[in-house]
């Protein structure tokens, strides 16, 4: 990108997704001849291409098979249809039942009879207890007062015995989830045994080298250097728009300007404005006498004149000082410049190295 003026150019999509397609996909090759090999499928013929996929192209993965592995599935296809007719023959009457969902209350039943057998001694004792509490502290059977105390102790056992058939119930329920998670794993294991030999081709293994290298973001390399070449062009644009604004502001003063109407003696040097602005002190102050009493923001005219020679010790013209701004930014602008050519060289450079580290390692990567 130069300075001229263009903003940079998105990557393209298609280019970048091949870079990759093709750092990220190694073809692997093994001394038996086997292989996996990365490319596309061509859409008008339907063969494999071992080429990165273009646009519109679906990606595909070829995988090569040793004169070895061929020969033993060859002898074995045949084999493995044999028996897996003989087994579906032989099992098939004598497969699981389908898992079915029983019902629970026996199992709620025989669940609340245990735990109440076990808590019944409790609730006798309890019950016995407090009828010999009741007559010890003379109070006779059926008063008011044993009625209450009686009728409490046969509501907490009604309570407790209603909470031993809830819990009976809720552990009928999952006994129930159990014996049927059982049966359905036995149906399901014998089905997918039964299963896995009606397809059962042989499937010779392909023992591949693994290349145990770390995926390259290629597309985020080209992002990243996109980015950071639009950051700077849009901070050079702006640059640009702020100094035509300045100058924009000062020529809506109207000063008399015309090359016409003057004598030109020299040209301002480089560098000699921006070093005297560099120089320059820059006050806030405020008038002391008149109307005007507001803060202000410039430079005295004592330091204008000591720096540039022009003007007097009480005023700075102001064609003066718009012409050391004007040369000043001028300065700055050439600077700006020539930085941002440093800057775009540079990138370009870290751009290379990083394309020319991506090929050394995806070339590392590919066994022979």
């Amino acid at each position: 990108m130069g300075k001229g003026g263009s903003a940079p150019s998105p990557p393209s999509p298609t280019k970048t997704a091949a870079a990759e397609f093709r750092y990220n996909n190694s073809n692997v090759y093994t001394p038996s001849g086997a292989g996996v090999v990365y490319g596309h499928t061509d859409p008008d013929t339907g063969e494999f291409v071992a080429a990165p996929p273009g646009k519109g192209q679906q990606s595909a993965v070829y995988n090569i098979e040793s004169p070895t592995q061929q020969a033993i599935r060859e002898r074995l296809e045949p084999a493995a249809i044999d028996f897996t007719g003989s087994f579906i023959d032989q099992n098939i009457d004598n497969l699981p039942d389908a898992a079915r969902v029983q019902d629970r209350s026996d199992v709620a039943e025989d669940i609340f009879k245990r735990n109440f057998s076990l808590m019944a001694p409790a609730i006798e004792k309890s019950q016995d207890k407090l009828i010999t509490n009741l007559q010890a502290r003379g109070m006779p059977v059926g008063s008011s007062a044993w009625n209450d105390a009686y009728g409490n102790q046969l509501t907490e056992t009604q309570a407790t015995i209603a909470r031993l058939a809830q819990d009976a119930n809720i552990a009928a329920g999952q006994e129930q989830t159990r014996q049927f998670g059982l049966d359905q794993a036995e149906r399901q294991g014998a089905m997918a045994e039964i299963a896995a030999l009606m397809g059962g081709n042989y499937q010779p293994p392909i023992n591949m080298a693994a290349t145990g290298a770390a995926n390259i973001d290629y597309s985020g390399l080209v992002n990243n250097q996109y980015n950071q070449q639009l950051q700077a062009y849009n901070q050079s644009q702006q640059q640009k728009m702020q100094t035509a604004s300045a100058l924009g502001s000062l020529g809506s003063a109207l000063i008399k300007s015309s090359a016409a109407v003057k004598t030109v003696s020299d040209s301002v040097p480089e560098d000699w404005a921006e070093d005297i602005v560099r120089e320059l002190p820059v006050y806030a102050w405020a008038y002391r006498d008149g109307q005007d009493r507001e803060t202000h923001i410039g430079p005295m005219a004592q330091d204008f004149q000591r720096l540039t020679g022009l003007g007097t010790p009480e005023n700075i013209s102001v064609i003066d000082y718009f012409g050391l701004l004007t040369a000043a930014l001028r300065d700055a602008y050439r600077k700006i410049d020539s930085l941002y050519e440093d800057l775009s060289e540079l990138q370009d450079d870290v751009f290379n190295m990083q394309e020319a580290a991506t090929d050394r390692q995806f070339h590392g990567r590919t066994l022979h």
